[in-house]
């Protein structure tokens, strides 16, 4: 029986290979998380006292990392078992383009964006290599790497596994988790970066899908310890409000503290969360499917050049923050950017995919393209 590979929610519907739906509501789920984190930390505030709407702030902090750790998890499970596509990898590249550019071109129309010299004008059509989306790269880099991590993946035995996964959590997630409190930073240790912690999640998503941990193996288990991980993490903002006077440095120690991708709390919340989905059985759902194939270009167009103006132009997340509706006008928000998005990503794909087929129509693109996948292969 051929195993099914699921790819990420930004490749194209033409893959003829049925998407798993309890994974593809996990991808909705996780951009929607993003986006409630975005709303909070993209807007400018200052709650003089620890008010309720301080309180949830910090508790949506929480959401914004989980829903990265979240997508490369899916990444390193599926990806373990699948192979890279020089196709995908340059719709991946030309959807971040589109999206710089609409972006740009808009935020220029609103006198949001200038070029201030020719340089400038020349680099906004690689906004890729400039980084311009940090997820958008370093989730493409990881993908044209996959094939050396699963190398590393398929010659090591569970135990190997084990002793390899331990090392790397033990230096970028448990020693930067509390030496973080001298410095108010669990990102500061061992030359981490964000983009070798992308990669210490992929390992772990793989291992999942090679060696199902038993203590995750039910529903219930995973959702019991992700609603008690996040209940820990409210309870750590709440005691680190309180105790905020005593702090390991001169600076207060930030309440939201475990808000970071490589806490140890993160980590379980991760982990935790994606089980839960794993264990749901949806049947597959086209509709499901084609919301979650426009996640990448949701976090595209909202966290570009036009983030500022959207947060705190259009919706005014700064004003309302302080307001009692507060939560209402958030889901209001998120709610309304990701339907936006949508809708513009499902027009892109239909333009996209019109000229994909006119392009490999062509006689001397359908040679190439055979010959660059024998080479790949």
């Amino acid at each position: 029986m051929k195993e099914k590979v699921i790819h990420t929610s930004c490749e194209l519907s033409k893959n003829k290979k049925e998407r798993q739906s309890n994974i593809e509501v996990l991808r909705i789920f996780s951009i929607l998380l993003i986006l409630i984190f975005h709303y909070s930390y993209k807007c400018t505030y200052t709650f003089e006292t620890f008010t309720f709407n301080a309180f949830m702030t910090k508790a949506f902090y929480m959401f914004g990392e989980l829903g990265v750790n979240l997508f490369i998890l899916i990444t390193g499970y599926f990806m373990c078992k699948s192979k890279v596509s020089l196709k995908k990898i340059i719709l991946l590249i030309l959807e971040i383009d589109f999206y710089y550019l609409f972006t740009a071109f808009i935020a220029i129309l609103l006198n949001q964006f200038y070029f201030p010299t020719r340089t400038d004008f020349f680099l906004v059509f690689f906004p890729t290599i400039l980084n311009k989306y940090w997820f958008a790269t370093a989730y493409i880099l990881i993908y044209i790497l996959s094939p050396y991590f699963n190398i590393l993946i398929n010659n090591m035995n569970k135990k190997a596994y084990q002793k390899f996964l331990a090392t790397i959590l033990i230096i970028w997630c448990i020693i930067p988790t509390f030496f973080g409190f001298f410095y108010n930073n669990t990102e500061s240790f061992l030359y981490y970066s964000r983009f070798i912690w992308l990669i210490v999640i992929y390992f772990v998503g793989a291992y999942i899908r090679l060696y199902p941990i038993k203590i995750f193996n039910t529903l219930k288990k995973s959702l019991i310890l992700s609603l008690s991980t996040y209940g820990l993490m409210l309870l750590s903002i709440l005691l680190i409000q309180k105790f905020n006077s005593f702090s390991l440095n001169a600076e207060a120690l930030e309440t939201a503290y475990f808000w970071r991708p490589n806490t140890i709390l993160m980590f379980l919340l991760s982990i935790s969360t994606f089980s839960i989905f794993l264990n749901i059985k949806i049947k597959n759902n086209v509709i499901i499917n084609r919301i979650a194939s426009t996640t990448l270009g949701i976090y595209l167009l909202h966290d570009g050049l036009l983030g500022n103006y959207i947060w705190n132009g259009i919706f005014k997340t700064s004003e309302h923050i302080y307001k009692p509706n507060f939560i209402l006008h958030m889901l209001f928000t998120c709610l309304t950017i990701f339907i936006v998005g949508v809708v513009i990503d499902l027009i892109r794909q239909l333009i996209e995919k019109y000229i994909v087929n006119k392009i490999e129509n062509t006689k001397l693109i359908n040679t190439l393209s055979k010959k660059i996948s024998t080479i790949l292969s």
